[in-house]
C-alpha cells in the first residue's frame, strides 16, 4: 500500500531505542527524512548512521524533551536542515516506578515522570507548530499506553501520565483542526523493549516463555507511521488500542 508519506520530514523523539528506533527505520523505508531526537547522544548517532548507510536521509540530535530550551533548539536544527517538518512522532517516555506503593513515591520522581511523559509531548508540539502549520500533510502521533485505559497495580505515576496523553491528544486535535494538523495516539499493551523488560524484572531473560502476548517495537512503529500518513487523513483525535483485544474482555464473574 502506498502511504503517500515519502519525501516528508519527520521528527521521532526517543528515536535512539525501542519503539522510537523502530519507527525511524519504518519511516526511512518509506522514503521519509528522519530526525532522531534522544537524550542518548551516542545511541542516537549510531541509529542515524545505520540509516544513512542504507541510503536514508537521517540526522541525530541530542534532546531532552522535558527541557524547553533543548526542545526549541532541536526543532530549529531540524527546520534548518530540511526547511520543513511534516510529521511529529512522539515516542520518548519513561517508566521505572513500577511496583512502588503510593507512599513510597518521591515528589521528585513524580515530577520527573510527568515532565517527560506529559510536559515533554506538549513542548515538542509547541515548538514544532510553526513548521507543522506550513505543511500540507502535517500530523502528530503520540505513544500512549493501554495503561491510560486500565490501571495496573502499583503503577500510579505511569498510568496517570499516560492517561493524560489521551486528553492531550483530543485537546490538541480540537485546537489544531483548523490548521489541518491531525493528532492521534497509539495505546499498546506490553512491547518488548528494554524499558518494559526492566519494569517486570525480565531485563536479562526477556519475555520468552511468558503466558501473555507481547508485541515487537516494529508493530507499534507501523501503526504510528500509518496514523501519521495521508492515507489516515480522516482519522483524528483517535486512540488506537493495540492490546490483542483484552480491553474487550469482562472480568465477570470475579
Amino acid at each position: 500500500m502506498e502511504l503517500g508519506i515519502g519525501g516528508g520530514v519527520a521528527i521521532v523523539t526517543g528515536g535512539a531505542a525501542g519503539i522510537g528506533r523502530a519507527t525511524a527505520h519504518v519511516l526511512a523505508e518509506e522514503g521519509v527524512k528522519v530526525a532522531i531526537l534522544d537524550r542518548d547522544s551516542a545511541l542516537a548517532a549510531s541509529g542515524a548512521e545505520e540509516l544513512v548507510q542504507k541510503g536514508a536521509s537521517c540526522i541525530a540530535i541530542t534532546c531532552d524533551i522535558a527541557d524547553e530550551e533543548s526542545v526549541k533548539q532541536a526543532i530549529k536544527r531540524v527546520a534548518a536542515e530540511w526547511e520543513a517538518i511534516d510529521y511529529l512522532i512522539l515516542c520518548a517516555g519513561i517508566s521505572g516506578l513500577y511496583g512502588k506503593k503510593i507512599e513510597e513515591i518521591e515528589v521528585s520522581q513524580w515530577d520527573t515522570m510527568m515532565g517527560v511523559n506529559v510536559r515533554g509531548q506538549w513542548l515538542c508540539v509547541k515548538h514544532a507548530l510553526p513548521y507543522l502549520r506550513k505543511s500540507t500533510r502535517a500530523s502528530v502521533s503520540i505513544v500512549a499506553s493501554d495503561s491510560a485505559l486500565r490501571a495496573s497495580p502499583l503503577h500510579v505515576p505511569y498510568c496517570t501520565s499516560k492517561g493524560a496523553l489521551l486528553m492531550l491528544t483530543k485537546a490538541l486535535s480540537v485546537d489544531l483542526r483548523t490548521d489541518g494538523i491531525r493528532v492521534n495516539c497509539v495505546c499498546p499493551s506490553i512491547v518488548d523493549t528494554r524499558q518494559s523488560r526492566a519494569d517486570v524484572g525480565l531485563l536479562e531473560s526477556g519475555f520468552k516463555g511468558v503466558d501473555y502476548p507481547v508485541m515487537k517495537p516494529e508493530d507499534i512503529a507501523r501503526y504510528l507511521t500509518i496514523l501519521a500518513s495521508p492515507v489516515a487523513y480522516s482519522i483524528n483525535a483517535h486512540a488506537l488500542v493495540a492490546d490483542f483485544g483484552y480491553a474487550a474482555q469482562s472480568l465477570f464473574p470475579c
